[in-house]
This record gives structure tokens, sequence and C-alpha cells, in this order.
């Protein structure tokens, strides 16, 4: 097991496809920071409100370790590398081996997302006067945006793994994300905050806008989503190498 895991690892680190698909996942953030300007409206709030609005969009990085979480084996079904794998290896390994491995490049990612985050909204606070200040909100934010990564990888290897396509998980896990559970959220967020996406956003941001879920709840829902999906892809998995 030891062995699948390192090679995954390296492999994460190899190739000429690897930066694109990191650049892609530092996008996600951006995106939902972009999308709300209010955001940048910094006039009458203090330090301390500021950094934590600023901070927010971090919670969907679980959108990115999705995304990343997913290449691990998306990209053996591009290049058919897959069958080589799975006898090398044996299946349990090779599932095994990608989720773990896929979950640690997300929480690596992760880092250096929130360091580059936190130094431009250092930056962007300067340019309006203020100071970041990091509260235990703060703090409580960037902790449940890593547990979010950790369970956002684990879903994207399990759809990967269910869908055995590069393109369709990719739909999957940025576009349903992006455009099906944000527009339910502005609609019926009632029904948005049970999506996989916004309840394990809110392990970061608890009752975000009076629209997701407390974070108890948000991790039970997110928990049983992951639990759930890495279930299916093991029983589908199984049943398509035997």
């Amino acid at each position: 097991m030891r062995n699948a895991i390192r090679s995954e690892l390296l492999r994460a680190v190899s190739g000429p496809s690897v930066l694109p698909v990191y650049l892609v996942a530092l996008l996600m953030p951006l995106f939902v920071l972009f999308s709300d300007g209010s955001r940048f409206d910094l006039a009458g709030v203090d330090s301390h409100t500021a950094t934590s609005r600023l901070l927010e969009p971090l919670a969907w990085s679980v959108i990115s370790a999705a995304f990343v979480g997913a290449y691990a084996v998306t990209r053996e079904y591009y290049y058919s590398s897959m069958e080589r794998t799975l006898t090398g290896v044996g299946f349990r390994r090779a599932f095994s081996g990608k989720l773990i491995a896929g979950a640690l490049i997300a929480i690596a990612l992760s880092v250096c997302i929130f360091v580059t985050w936190t130094l431009g909204i250092f930056l962007v606070l300067a340019e309006n006067g203020l100071t970041l200040a990091l509260s235990l909100q703060s703090w409580q934010l960037y902790a449940g945006a890593m547990a979010g990564a950790v369970l956002g990888a684990l879903i994207g290897g399990a759809v990967g793994w269910i869908t055995r396509n590069y393109y369709a998980t990719a739909i999957i896990v940025l576009v349903l994300p992006m455009v099906v559970e944000f527009a339910l959220l502005r609609t019926a967020p009632e029904v948005a905050r049970f999506s996989p996406g916004l309840a394990i956003a809110a392990v970061g941001v608890p009752g975000f806008q009076d629209r997701l879920l407390a974070f108890a709840p948000a991790l039970g829902v997110g928990l049983a989503w992951t639990a759930g999906l890495v279930a299916v892809a093991w029983f589908t998995g199984r049943r398509r190498v035997e």
C-alpha cells in the first residue's frame, strides 16, 4: 500500500498536464470571490470583518480538491494506462492508494492556496487602509476548508472511479458545483444546502448568508456523501475487474 501511495504522489508532480490542473484548482476560490463583488466593498468595515469576508471563498476549495483528487484516477483512463496499473498492483491497492494520495495532494495544494490567498488578502486590505486580522473565526475557516478539501478529494476520486472518464468527471466535479449548485443557492437554498459541494463548503463557513447548513449538520451530510460515493465507487470498480 505504501508503495502505491508513493507512486501516486510521484505522478502528482510529474507530467506536462499537472501544472494546468493545479492552476485550474487555484482558480476555484477566485471564481467565488469575483462572483460576489460585494466582498470588495470594505468601506466602514473593521479589519476583523474584512479579513473574514475575504477568507470565505477558501471554503470552496472543496471544488479544487475534488478536481485534483479525480485527476489521479481519470488521468489513467484518459491515457489508457489503468489496466496496466490494476494488473501490477491490484484493484484494492490501486483504489485505496489513489484516494489516499489524492487526499494528501489536496492537503498540500490547499496549504499553498491558503498561503497565497492570505498574502493576496494582506495586499487588498493594505490598499484599503486595513490590516490582516486573523481571529478565531478565521482559523476555524482555515480548518474547516482543509477538512472540506480532504472530503472533496475523496469524492472526486470516487467519481473518477465511477465514471472512468476524464471529461464526464470534470463536468460533475467542476461544472455542477459552479453552475447548478450556485444557481440553486440563489433560488432554492433549502435544497442546495444538502448538495455535496455546498454541504462541505459549509464546514468552513457554517450558516453562510443564512443559506448553508450549520457546522454539525454540514459535516454529517458531507461525510454521508463521501462515504456513499466511495462505497459506490468501490463496489462498481470491483465488479468491473472481476
